[in-house]
C-alpha cells in the first residue's frame, strides 16, 4: 500500500542517487563555471579557482556571501526576481557542483556547510566576507586541463580579478561594441522565467593565440562559433537545458546584427566566411551591408554565371564570372539585386543585336574553301560559313568571327580582321582554327587548348605534307610568287 502525501508541495520527490549521476557525468570546466557566475553575480572583486587530483576549490570576496542555507542544497531554489543582466537563472549551478562531488564544503559569511558521508551539517566559522567553496572528487588531468582551457576562455567583468590555478585571467583585446541590440532574453519574474526581446550591447574580442572564438553570455563562454570573434551578450541567451548551446535561430539573428552593423568596417577574409553565407540565406541585408560584401568579396566587373557561352561571352568583353549556384537560394537571390548577370552584362556592352548578313560573293570563295577543306580534315565534318557586320558599343565587344554549333556555322565577321583574299594569311589562319576548336564546347578551357593545339599540328602537317590539298585557296600572289 503507497503512502499518502499531503499538499500540492508533495507531488514529487528527487532521486538524490540520479541527481548525482546526471551531474557527475557534465565536464568540469561547465561545473566550475556555474560558480564563476554566481561570483560575478554578487559582485565579487577577485575569485580563485585551483583545480587539483583531489579538490577544486573556488573562492571569493563577494560581499555578502551565500543569502540562505537552502540556495546550497534545494534543488532549483534561487533568486525569484532576476534582471535578464543576472547570470543566474535556474537554482542549479551550486547544488550541481556539490552533487558531482564525494565531499563537498560551503564555507561562507558566519558559517560552514558539510557535505559528507554522513548527511548534511553546519557549523559556525569566522568567515566575514565571500565564500569559499571545496568540492572533493578525483580528476585527471585530461579533466583538469581541458577545464583550465574553457576557464581561461572568461572574460570578467571590469574591475574583477580571476585567477586560475595561480595566474590572473586577461581580457582579450576588443574589437567593436554594439549597443541596442534588439534580442531575445530570460527574465525571472516570481519565480518563472520569461522570454522578451529587449536591447542589448555586444561586445566583440579577438580571439587570444590558441583560442577558438566562441559566444558568451555576460563574460562566460558558452559554446564555439564560427564567427571570427569572440561575441559577448551582455544579457542572458536563452540557453538549452544543459547551458551549453544557444538556440539556432537566437544565433542566426545575432549574426545578422553583427554582419549588418558592422559589413562597411570588415575585411574581405572577416566577410568570406561560412558564417555570412548563412546570414544571407536567412534574413535580407541593408543595401550598405550588401554593397560592402559584394565590393570586398566578389572580383572587380563581376558578374553573376549564366550558363557556359555567355558566360564566355561576358569574359571577353572583360567581365569577372563567378559562380555562385552552391549558394542557398535565398542568398543568390539577394545578390542578383545588386550584382550583374553575364547574360545582361553582355547585352550592355554589346548592345541588342545588329548583324546584317552579308554576302561578299566570288570574293569569298577562298576563305570558304579553307575552311570547308579544314573541317573536313580536322574535325571529319563539314561546316558552312556565313559573313555577318556588327555594329558594337564598346570596341572590347568586337569579335573577328564565332562559331554556331547547333548549326554548324562558321560566322565571319566582314568587319573584322579576316583576309578572304588570302585565308592562308596566318591570323587569318589562325581564326579559323580557333572557330572549328569549339566544335566540342563554347568554353576556353584547357580541353579547348588541347583540342587547338592538335588542330594547328594537322593544319601544319597537311600544309608540308600536303601542299597540293590546300595551294587551290592561296592567294595568287602566293601561287606565282
Amino acid at each position: 500500500m503507497s503512502q499518502a502525501r499531503n499538499g500540492r508541495s508533495e507531488w514529487f520527490e528527487l532521486s538524490e542517487e540520479g541527481w548525482r549521476r546526471s551531474n557527475r557525468a557534465r565536464p568540469l570546466g561547465q561545473l566550475v563555471r556555474e560558480a564563476l557566475q554566481n561570483a560575478f553575480d554578487q559582485r565579487a572583486r577577485r575569485v580563485k579557482v585551483r583545480l587539483e587530483e583531489d579538490e577544486v576549490r573556488i573562492e571569493d570576496d563577494a560581499p555578502a556571501g551565500l543569502a540562505r542555507d537552502e540556495f546550497a542544497f534545494t534543488v532549483f531554489l534561487g533568486e525569484k526576481d532576476t534582471p535578464p543582466t543576472w547570470r543566474g537563472r535556474k537554482g542549479r549551478g551550486l547544488k550541481e557542483m556539490i552533487a558531482a562531488s564525494d565531499r563537498a564544503e560551503v564555507e561562507t559569511v558566519g558559517r560552514t556547510l558539510v557535505f559528507d558521508d554522513t548527511g548534511r551539517h553546519v557549523k559556525a566559522n569566522t568567515r566575514r566576507v565571500g565564500t569559499c567553496l571545496r568540492l572533493f572528487r578525483r580528476t585527471s588531468a585530461r579533466e583538469r586541463d581541458e577545464a583550465v582551457q574553457l576557464l581561461r576562455l572568461t572574460i570578467p567583468p571590469p574591475g574583477v580579478e580571476l585567477l586560475i590555478n595561480g595566474r590572473a585571467v586577461r581580457p582579450p583585446r576588443a574589437k567593436d561594441s554594439l549597443e541596442d541590440c534588439p534580442l531575445e532574453t530570460v527574465e525571472l519574474h516570481r519565480g518563472v522565467e520569461r522570454y522578451v526581446e529587449r536591447g542589448a550591447r555586444v561586445d566583440l574580442y579577438y580571439p587570444r593565440p590558441g583560442e577558438t572564438p566562441h559566444l558568451y553570455e555576460l563574460g562566460l563562454p558558452v559554446e564555439p562559433h564560427h564567427l571570427p570573434w569572440h561575441v559577448d551578450v551582455q544579457q542572458r541567451i536563452p540557453l538549452a537545458a544543459e547551458r551549453d548551446a544557444a538556440r539556432d535561430p537566437y544565433k542566426r539573428t545575432l549574426a545578422a546584427i553583427i554582419l549588418e552593423s558592422l559589413a562597411p568596417e570588415l575585411s574581405r577574409q572577416e566577410l568570406s566566411g561560412a558564417w555570412v553565407t548563412e546570414v544571407l540565406a536567412h534574413f535580407t541585408l541593408g543595401e550598405e551591408a550588401l554593397g560592402a560584401y559584394v565590393e570586398k568579396v566578389l572580383p572587380p566587373r563581376a558578374v553573376l554565371s549564366a550558363g557556359p557561352r555567355v558566360d564566355d561571352r561576358a569574359r571577353q568583353l572583360g567581365a569577372k564570372v563567378v559562380d555562385l549556384r552552391g549558394m542557398p537560394q535565398t542568398a543568390l537571390e539577394q545578390l542578383e539585386t545588386v550584382v550583374e548577370g553575364a547574360d545582361a552584362y553582355v547585352e550592355r556592352m554589346e548592345g541588342p543585336p545588329r548583324d546584317v548578313v552579308v554576302h561578299p560573293g566570288a570574293r569569298a570563295e577562298r576563305l570558304v574553301g579553307v575552311v570547308r577543306c579544314l573541317s573536313k580534315e580536322l574535325t571529319g565534318r563539314e561546316v558552312g560559313v556565313e559573313f555577318f557586320e556588327r555594329k558594337v558599343r564598346d570596341p572590347s565587344a568586337h569579335v573577328e568571327a564565332e562559331y554556331d554549333r547547333e548549326r554548324r556555322v562558321l560566322r565571319v565577321n566582314m568587319k573584322g580582321r579576316v583576309r578572304l583574299d588570302d585565308p592562308l594569311e596566318p591570323r587569318t589562319l589562325g581564326i579559323v582554327l580557333h572557330e572549328l576548336a569549339h566544335e566540342a564546347g563554347d568554353e576556353h578551357d584547357f580541353a579547348f587548348i588541347d583540342r587547338l593545339e592538335g588542330y594547328a599540328g594537322k593544319a601544319l602537317r597537311c600544309l608540308v605534307e600536303r601542299p597540293e590539298l590546300l595551294a587551290p585557296y592561296a592567294s595568287p600572289r602566293k601561287r606565282t610568287g
